[in-house]
Parts: structure tokens; sequence; C-alpha cells
């Protein structure tokens, strides 16, 4: 019996690693839960991130992180003092796994209504995306309670979110703003807010893609409708896109907040659009090196 279990240890060969598996504990450290600006607190893990807006009618809550970021979340909530069934309202930046694999325990432990991009909508219900490296992780299927669509606005106890659909990254990418009133944020001037979504390429195969034909002008189209967007707070759905510790770092009381710089957006988007240009011209030259002829 021992020598049966032996060879066929060796047939299979070396273990390989669960898909994203260092990824994953890199995102979901430890974070400890903070107050971000007005009425935005900070929820998520070090390296996933999830919001929670805080309003007359009760809380809206970005993303829901990995499987394994939703119990954090859930005692991040109450330890700044909320409640799970304050959560009125479930909202969803796009259906990677890394930022929708723990909505649907998310749903049901608070009771909220969830909101998500029509596009991506399938992706959600099924709990699998059919395209890009996220294909090889299915999460738990979520129910949609309404499909959001593009210029749409959530509005919630004097909130009001608006959703700009940037596909490319997914197929309903969706980016949310909030303009925060001058009394909230204790400023001299309304603040836009700016949930981004996401333009990085991750992995996603930008020519010859079945599944998602038009992703490389679907991302073009997404550049340029974000360079066109403003932003004073830029806040992303992963800790290291927008600075999360270093921002962290020079909390100081009395000082001016770190999250305010209406000049990140443009910083980012330059930096991901030289990014972009970069991979595709590689996949594009990858393509052609393969369709040419051996002499």
């Amino acid at each position: 019996m021992k020598r049966f279990l032996l060879a066929a240890l060796l047939l299979a060969g070396p273990a390989r690693a669960a898909p994203f598996s260092a990824e994953r504990l890199e995102w979901n450290r430890p974070q400890k839960p903070f107050h971000v600006i007005g009425n935005i607190y900070y929820v998520g893990m070090a390296g996933v991130s999830a919001f929670l807006i805080k309003t007359q009618a009760g809380l809206i809550l970005t993303d829901g992180g990995l499987p394994e970021s939703a119990p954090f979340i859930e005692q991040h909530i109450k330890a700044l003092g909320f409640k799970l069934s304050g959560v009125k309202i479930l909202l969803n930046s796009h259906a990677h796994f890394d930022h929708s694999g723990g909505l649907a325990r998310l749903k049901k432990d608070t009771g909220a209504r969830f909101h998500a991009s029509a596009q991506d909508r399938p992706f959600l219900e099924s709990g699998h995306i059919t395209f890009g490296p996220s294909s090889k992780i299915d999460t738990a299927p979520v129910h949609v309670d309404h499909a959001v669509h593009d210029g749409e606005s959530i509005s919630l106890g004097g909130v009001t979110l608006t959703a700009h659909i940037t596909p490319g990254h997914t197929r309903g990418c969706t980016t949310w703003t909030y303009d925060m009133p001058a009394a909230v944020a204790g400023s001299r001037r309304p603040l836009r807010v700016m949930f981004f979504c996401s333009i990085s390429v991750a992995g996603n195969p930008l020519v010859n893609n079945a599944a998602y034909p038009d992703i490389a002008g679907d991302y073009k189209r997404s550049f340029a409708r974000l360079d066109r967007m403003q932003a004073d707070i830029f806040l992303a759905p992963h800790g290291d896109q927008f600075g999360l510790a270093a921002k962290l770092a020079r909390v100081k009381p009395g000082a001016p907040s770190p999250f305010i710089d209406p000049g990140e957006l443009r910083r980012f988007l330059a930096k991901a659009k030289t990014d972009y240009d970069a991979e595709l011209a590689r996949q594009m030259a990858a393509r052609d090196h393969k369709k040419a002829p051996e002499l």
C-alpha cells in the first residue's frame, strides 16, 4: 500500500501552489480600520480595500474583498461602532475574486441590497469570470438585487453615488463618484471622491480574446473617459494603488488630510497608460511572432 501511494505521488509530480496563493496572503494582511475623511471609513484589509460610507439612513459598503476577507471586514465595521444590520447598500467595483469574493457572506450577514453593473452581473451571479487569470478562481455566487447602468445614481440618507462604467479590467468595471459637501468634509468647498475601479491589465489577454473581443477598445475608451474626470480624493480597490500605507503614516492631528490630493488621479493614469501601452505592444509582438512563417 505504501509503495502504491509513493508511486502515485511520483507520477503526480511536485505539488503546485493554488493560483494567487502568495498574493492572497499579501492582500489579506491585517489592517486596522480607520476614519478616512468626512463620512468615509476604511474597513478593508492592507491589500484589498473596502470602504464604509455613513449616511443619515444607514451605511453603504463598497466591495467585499477576498472570500477570507469578509469576517475581518465585518469585525472592522463593528470595531468602528457600527452594526452589520446598519449596512443597507452593498456596492462592487468589479467581479474579480479579490473584490467580489466576500460579497455573498456580507450580503447575507447584513441584509443589504446589492447593486452592481449589468455587465458584471453574470460573473457575480455565477461566481465565475470567463477570461483572464481570475477565471482560475471561482467565488460564492451573489444575487444582484439591482443591475446598475452607466450614469445611474444610487442614493441613501442624503448621500448619492454615481456609477461610471469604465470597462476593460472587467466588462462592467464600475468607478463610483460622490460629491462630499464641504460641511461633511470639513473643507472650504465640496470634494469629489472617486472610488476607482481599475484600469490595469492584470494578466488579461488584450489580443485574440474570444471571451471579450473588444477588450483593447474598451481599455482605450476607458482611459479617454477617466482622463476627462476629476477627483479630489482618489480611493482604489488595492491599498498600494492609492498609497494607503504612506498616507496613513502622514496622518497627524490638525494637519491637512493626506487623502486630499487633486493631482493624484492624473499621476496614476499617466503611469497606468504607460504600463498598458507596453503590455499591449508586448502581446501584439508575441501574436505577430507566432504568426510569422518559418524560413
